[in-house]
C-alpha cells in the first residue's frame, strides 16, 4: 500500500463514476443512429477495470516495475508544472537537455535517471502528467484517466472495422476491445498504451480523411497529432504501418475500377506511386524517427535490443531465441519465419512461466487453433485470394506480418514481446475473423 494515498481511495470512485456517466449518457445518445455502439459502454467498464487491475499486480504482486517507475516520474513532473510551469514548457517542447531539465526535479527529490534520458520515456512522462494533475498526483486516479482517454484511440479502431464489416460486430468488439493481452498490457501508464491508442486512431483518420470525406480538417489534424504520438515514442510502428496504409488506399481505388483490364494496367503504375509517397514520407520524417529512419540502423537496434533483453541477470530466464542477428539483411530473412511464429503465437501454453505469460499462452493457443482450422479450411489458393480481394485483409495482414516479424526478431523476452507485439494483435485477429465470414458465407452460397 506504500503506494497509494487518500486520494486513490476517495478520488479514484468518483473519477470512475463520472467517466461511466458521461460514457453511458453517451452510448444511449449514438446506439439508435450506430448500433455498433451498444458494445461502447461495457469496452469502456472492462478498459478501466484492467488499468486497475494492471496497477495493482505491478504494485502488490510485483512490488514495482516499468508503469511505477512512470508514475513516481510523473508525479514530480505535474508538481512542476504547479510549482514552475515555465520550466514544464521548456521540457515539454525540449528546449533544454535532459541533463539540465532533471536539476528542475531537485526540489521535489529529483527524477529516475535511466527514465528521463530517453527520450521515448521522457515524452510518456511529459504527456502522462497531464492527466496527473487531473488525478491529484494518485496512482489509481492517474492509470484511469489515461486509460480512459486511450480508449478514445481503441474505439475509433473498433469504429473503423465495424464500417467496413457491420455484420461482424461481436468478432470484432472481441478482437478489438476485448482481447486480453490489449485490455492489460494496453490499459496501464506505459508507452504501449498510448501507441496502440494512437496506431488504432490513426487508421480511423485515414480511413475518414480519404474514404468516407468527412470532418478532414478536424481528422487531418487529428492524424498529425497520433503521428507525432507514435513516432516520439515508438516510430517502428508507423514504419510498420504506413506501407500497409498506402497499399489500402491504392487497392482501394484499384478495386472501384469496373473495367478489370484497366485495373490490371493501372495496379503497377499505384505500385510505383505508392513506393514513392512511402519512400517521401520516410525520408522527410527520417530525422524524427532516429535510428528507424535508416534500415541498417534499424537492423542494428535489433541486433542489440535482441543482445540485452536476452541477458537473465537483468530480465530472467523468461525468454527465447529465434536465431542470432547478425546485423546483415540475409540474416534478418534467414530468422524471418521464426520471428513472425514468434510474434504470432509466443510464448506457447508450456512456455509460460507466471499467471501473465499463462494467460498469453492460453489466446495464442486459441489463436494459432484458429488460424490452423481457418487454413484446414481455406486451404492455400483461396487464402491468399481472400487477402487479395479484400483491401482492408491486404492491409491488415501486411501490417501484421511486418510488424510481427519485426518485435518476434528483437524482443527475445517473453514479457517484452507480449507488450510489444499489441498494435498489430488486432489487426490479425480481425483477419482471422473476417476469412471465417468469407468462407462461411461462401459455403452457404455453394462457393
Amino acid at each position: 500500500m506504500k503506494y497509494f494515498t487518500l486520494a486513490d481511495f476517495f478520488y479514484t470512485p468518483v473519477l470512475v463514476i463520472t467517466i461511466l456517466l458521461i460514457a453511458f449518457i453517451h452510448k444511449k445518445k449514438k446506439t439508435e443512429s450506430n448500433p455498433a455502439y451498444q458494445y461502447y459502454f461495457a469496452g469502456l467498464v472492462i478498459k478501466l477495470i484492467s488499468a486497475i487491475i494492471f496497477l495493482l499486480i505491478f504494485t502488490g504482486y510485483y512490488g514495482g516495475g516499468d508503469t511505477v517507475d512512470y508514475l513516481l516520474c510523473t508525479i514530480n513532473t505535474s508538481k512542476l508544472l504547479s510549482a514552475e510551469p515555465q520550466k514544464w514548457f521548456e521540457i515539454f517542447f525540449n528546449q533544454v537537455p535532459w541533463e539540465v531539465s532533471m536539476r528542475y526535479f531537485d526540489q521535489f527529490g529529483g527524477t529516475l535517471k535511466y527514465m528521463w534520458r530517453g527520450d521515448d520515456t521522457r515524452f510518456v512522462i511529459k504527456i502522462s502528467s497531464l492527466f496527473c494533475t487531473l488525478g491529484w498526483r494518485a496512482f489509481l486516479p492517474t492509470t484511469i484517466l489515461v486509460s480512459a482517454f486511450s480508449y478514445l484511440g481503441v474505439w475509433k479502431l473498433y469504429l473503423f472495422f465495424t464500417e467496413y464489416f457491420p455484420t461482424l460486430r461481436k468478432q470484432m468488439a472481441i478482437a478489438v476491445l476485448f482481447f486480453p493481452s490489449l485490455l492489460f498490457w494496453g490499459s496501464g501508464v506505459m508507452k504501449d498504451t498510448y501507441t496502440f491508442a494512437s496506431a488504432g486512431w490513426l487508421v480511423y483518420n485515414i480511413y475518414m480523411v480519404f474514404f468516407k470525406k468527412q470532418s478532414r480538417v478536424k481528422n487531418i489534424l487529428l492524424a498529425l497529432f497520433n503521428i507525432w504520438i507514435i513516432i516520439s515514442i515508438k516510430p517502428y510502428i508507423f514504419v510498420a504501418l504506413f506501407p500497409g496504409i498506402v497499399v489500402w488506399a491504392l487497392f482501394e481505388r484499384v478495386k472501384n475500377i469496373k473495367n478489370k483490364v484497366l485495373a490490371g494496367l493501372i495496379m503497377p503504375l499505384m505500385i510505383v506511386f505508392g513506393f514513392g509517397i512511402t519512400m517521401v514520407v520516410f525520408s522527410t520524417l527520417s530525422s524524427s524517427m532516429g535510428t528507424y529512419g535508416n534500415i541498417d540502423a534499424s537492423i542494428k537496434k535489433a541486433q542489440i535490443v535482441q543482445e540485452d533483453l536476452l541477458r537473465e541477470e537483468q530480465y530472467g530466464s523468461n525468454n527465447y531465441n529465434i536465431g542470432k542477428i547478425d546485423g546483415s539483411i540475409t540474416g534478418m530473412i534467414k530468422v524471418a519465419p521464426m520471428a513472425i511464429i514468434a510474434g504470432m503465437y509466443r510464448p506457447f501454453l508450456w512456455e509460460a512461466r507466471n499467471p501473465v505469460m499463462l494467460i498469453s499462452g492460453l489466446e495464442n493457443t486459441f489463436l494459432l487453433i484458429l488460424t490452423l482450422y481457418l487454413l484446414f479450411k481455406l486451404k492455400v489458393i483461396r487464402f491468399f485470394q481472400y487477402i487479395f480481394s479484400d483491401p482492408i485483409l491486404l492491409f491488415s495482414i501486411l501490417f501484421t506480418v511486418f510488424f510481427m516479424f519485426a518485435v518476434g526478431m528483437a524482443s527475445a523476452n517473453f514479457g517484452a514481446l507480449v507488450r510489444y507485439r499489441i498494435p498489430a494483435l488486432p489487426f490479425f485477429v480481425a483477419s482471422v475473423f473476417i476469412m471465417l465470414d468469407k468462407y462461411k458465407k461462401n459455403k452457404e452460397e455453394g462457393g
